[in-house]
């Protein structure tokens, strides 16, 4: 795809991946895992999802790159007690903006 004219974010590459969730214990609110994926860099946009039911109590909180190769997956605990997740399959969007980072005058 060319790049346009207008500068807004555009979508340059889009990816879907399959990686392991290892198996976490989660003993406070949060607990960030870090996942190996060949490719990503720094400022792509991430999506995740588990691709089975969680173990009751947790969620996705946020999945984000901060450096190549890597991506950083935030489990929120919300029972208020130890909890483990299970290892599992995730399935990660990654999406590579034209003009990256994203300026900061994006309408």
């Amino acid at each position: 795809m060319s790049k346009t004219t207008i500068c807004r974010g555009n979508i340059l590459a889009q990816t879907i991946v399959q990686v392991t969730l290892p198996s976490t214990v989660i003993s406070g609110t949060t607990s960030d895992v870090t996942i190996t994926v060949p490719g990503v860099q720094p400022n792509d946009f991430i999506q995740a999802q588990f691709d089975a039911a969680l173990v009751t109590g947790i969620s996705i909180g946020n999945a984000y790159s901060n450096t190549a190769n890597q991506i950083v997956v935030r489990l929120v605990n919300s029972t208020g007690a130890s909890a483990t997740q299970t290892a599992g399959t995730l399935l990660v969007k990654i999406s590579t903006c034209e003009d990256s980072p994203i300026p900061s005058n994006v309408v």
